[in-house]
């Protein structure tokens, strides 16, 4: 559905993809904020958004037996947050449409979406924060901000059907 649309501003990157490899990882049954959480400290930053103004490069440590992974907050949270839309809107995200191999489902609450619309609207709003657009040109940071835009809105339709 959107998943498909939006697969390479929260997937085309190594982070995005990291992530999203991340996810398919964790389990087969529904996921869980509460599971991601267990496997990386992602959760800090949304307990802690402070920590976001420390500076730019804001990683999110992922749970790794082999060596120590490190990705990019705002990647984290646009893959996450664009599975979860899916995930709601579609009953599962088919990641085989994104570079993925896996259909997730999330099972989650009112109050969780609350909170991954309040950590999208921020990178939305402080785009300056985050390194992820230092990256990109102009034509792939008005993308990005497009896509981060219609994620937030399908997240809004997500919250007002809990």
């Amino acid at each position: 559905m959107y998943i498909e649309k939006w697969k390479d501003t929260a997937f085309g990157s190594d982070y995005g993809g990291d992530f999203q490899s991340f996810l398919e990882e964790i389990s087969n049954d529904k996921l869980t904020l509460t599971k991601v959480y267990e496997r990386c400290d992602l959760k800090k930053y949304f307990d802690q958004p402070g920590l976001l103004h420390q500076g730019t490069d804001n990683n999110v440590k992922l749970t790794n037996p082999d060596f120590d992974q490190f990705l990019h907050y705002e990647d984290a949270v646009i893959a996450l947050t664009a599975v979860v839309v899916e995930s709601e809107l579609n009953g599962s995200a088919d990641l085989s449409n994104a570079y993925g191999s896996k259909s997730l489902i999330f099972d989650i609450t009112k109050e969780e979406l609350v909170t991954l619309k309040n950590a999208l609207t921020d990178i939305q709003d402080n785009p300056d924060k985050f390194i992820l657009f230092e990256m990109l040109d102009e034509e792939g940071r008005i993308e990005t901000l497009s896509d981060i835009s219609e994620i937030i809105e399908q997240l809004k339709n997500c919250i007002d059907k809990k």
